[in-house]
């Protein structure tokens, strides 16, 4: 910055002296339009040697060089450009005759196989690397996602006339003998279905929602009867979601015949479900913060997952992923957190377990109460 500012200084000395003396007019308006293009050269070699420079910090890599009557131009691999101007008289480098050092802060231009020389004026060189990409081809763009996707939320009105009059006992849920089922048509095409009543297990659509999870409210007698309450309600603060009930282990499966609850494709085709949203319901909160009838309060130690199986269209079980939903008691789910379960792959039906350690567990299988809400299931659908 030292050499401009002399520079800078330099030219009021040369105007100085030239109203001191007698010159030829036009002479004398020629030296000042040749100053002023000096002055000019000047800006735009600072704001090339900035560009330059912050190009070398960001480790951006020389794509191509293109040589011009008015300069050089440098393409860089994030698919931007900068021009290199020859000054008045300026050397043009290695790829043409090399004239008379102008006026220009660049001296020369030269290439290498794997980079580009920029010599300055003052003795400085700077070194940007080259692509290994041929010379002049187009900068590499990202392909863009070859699918889409598509959300399955619950809040369209189909969904509300799933969701039945109270929490428990209710006439949708608890029927003897019928079947409780929903499909989200020209969706995401899931589906679900199970044979009422829905303590034996089921996904129910809710809207159900308390801020509290620690006092039963009054009337109630157990927390079972709020069985499809989360705090707040739905995720991202939507309306409805659902509500998964149910589990299978050595005892349960065998005495009372108990079957894992599924999603599934109703066109039998294969997809990746990307995500969705979970979170524990009140119910659960509430056993394991302060214990219940059946089970005791969470410890330290305790730890309570929900586990997802795929299965492909041959039904055979081919992946499994895992949420936490409690670890420790200072570690218990309250919020909707996204559960990623793009990692199961390709499939034609989740199904979902529980695992718990041994203190939520008892002589007749697991006495923590079955259940997750989850909300926003996003499915990839291939272009």
């Amino acid at each position: 910055m030292r050499k401009f500012l002399c520079l800078a200084l330099g030219v009021v000395a040369t105007l100085t002296a030239m109203v001191g003396c007698t010159y030829d007019d036009e002479a004398i308006w020629q030296r000042i339009d040749n100053l002023e293009e000096q002055v000019e050269q000047n800006r735009t070699d600072i704001a090339t040697l900035t560009a330059l420079m912050e190009a070398m910090d960001e480790g951006k890599l020389i794509l191509s060089t293109e040589y011009s009557e008015e300069g050089v131009i440098l393409t860089f691999s994030d698919g931007t450009s900068l021009t290199i101007k020859n000054g008045n008289d300026g050397a043009q480098g290695e790829k043409g005759e090399k004239g008379d050092q102008g006026d220009s802060l660049f001296i020369s231009i030269e290439e290498t196989d794997s980079e580009v020389i920029i010599t300055l004026a003052d003795g400085r060189v700077i070194h940007l690397a080259k692509s290994v990409n041929e010379e002049n081809q187009e900068p590499e763009v990202p392909e863009g996602p070859q699918y889409e996707l598509r959300t399955l939320s619950f809040e369209q009105e189909q969904w509300n006339e799933l969701i039945d009059e109270v929490q428990y006992g209710g006439s949708l849920l608890y029927a003897d003998g019928g079947e409780y089922s929903w499909y989200d048509e020209g969706n995401t095409e899931l589906c679900h279905s199970f044979a009422t009543p829905y303590w034996t297990g089921g996904h129910a659509i809710s809207h159900y929602a308390m801020d509290d999870y620690a006092t039963l409210p009054e009337g109630y007698y157990g927390w079972y009867e709020l069985q499809l309450s989360v705090l707040g309600g739905g995720c991202n603060g939507s309306r409805n979601f659902a509500v998964h009930n149910g589990y299978a282990d050595f005892y349960n499966s065998h005495i009372y015949d108990a079957s894992l609850q599924t999603l599934e494709f109703a066109d039998g085709i294969e997809r990746v479900v990307e995500s969705m949203w979970v979170t524990n319901t009140c119910y659960v909160l509430n056993s394991l913060s302060y214990g219940d009838g059946f089970n005791s309060p969470a410890t330290e130690d305790t730890l309570f997952k929900v586990v997802a199986y795929g299965y492909n269209a041959q039904e055979e079980q081919v992946s499994r992923a895992e949420f936490t939903l409690c670890n420790g008691i200072d570690n218990i789910v309250r919020e909707w957190t996204k559960w990623d379960l793009s990692t199961l792959g390709k499939v034609a039906k989740i199904a979902f377990n529980f695992e718990a350690s041994d203190d939520q567990i008892g002589d007749y299988g697991m006495n923590c109460p079955a259940y997750f809400a989850y909300d926003d299931v996003v499915v990839r659908f291939e272009k």
